[in-house]
């Protein structure tokens, strides 16, 4: 019976062996922007999904925190903001609006890159029931000084809030990469989640979507 088992056991790794592709997209690569399909290193089993990954490094990674790369489904995490105006702002207040939540940093060049297109979507979909929170995740003493500074320079029409150093927003929603951006639906529930080089394109339709009609 023992035998039996193993030899059970090396089939189905040999039939794994055989389905796994030469080369994919590593899932912990392209949460930092990676597009190219790399040499499978290793694999992971996730909730009925194979995984694959370019080392055992980045599988070892997703092991540690799977939500970070696989978008769990589910109402977002409760959060408190105070906005560089003064103004206190929580998730919870904007509940029946379509909500884009993007993670930034003033030292993110992809992040600062696509804040204009951000905004604009802002713009053309504000009326009807959008609202946008961009969640500075800046570090230190001075990071609300910095954040306002660049602000001075760089300004936007949306809230810009600055995540605390305790209990903080970025680690409720498992951003391990800048920019992140979160699309919330009126309900509350967690709709779609970009990580990396962001296409707006795709973040424009699927709040599109979300609305239920054309901007105009």
């Amino acid at each position: 019976m023992k035998w039996l088992m193993m030899i059970c056991a090396l089939l189905i790794a040999t039939v794994a062996l055989a389905d796994t592709p030469e080369k994919a997209l590593c899932i912990v690569c392209a949460a930092n922007g990676e597009t190219e399909l790399e040499k499978v290193e290793a694999t992971r089993e996730y909730k009925g999904t194979t995984y694959y990954f370019c080392a055992k490094k980045c599988a070892d990674t997703f092991d540690a925190n799977p939500a970070a790369y696989v978008l769990e489904e589910g109402a977002a995490p409760s959060a408190t903001w105070m906005t560089t105006a003064g103004q206190p702002l929580t998730l919870e207040s904007l509940r029946g609006k379509v909500v884009l939540v993007d993670f930034w940093a003033t030292w993110c060049k992809p992040c600062i890159k696509s804040m204009p297109e951000l905004e604009a979507i802002y713009k053309d979909y504000q009326k009807l029931g959008l609202e946008v929170v961009g969640v500075s995740v800046d570090q230190g003493d001075e990071r609300e000084k910095k954040v306002k500074k660049f602000l001075e320079k760089k300004p936007v029409a949306y809230p810009i809030v600055i995540d605390t150093e305790e209990a903080s927003s970025w680690e409720a929603f498992h951003v391990v990469a800048l920019p992140t951006v979160y699309l919330i639906g009126r309900d509350g529930q967690i709709a779609e989640r970009w990580t990396g080089v962001v296409d707006m394109k795709k973040v424009r339709e699927a709040v599109d979507r979300a609305i239920g009609m054309q901007a105009r």
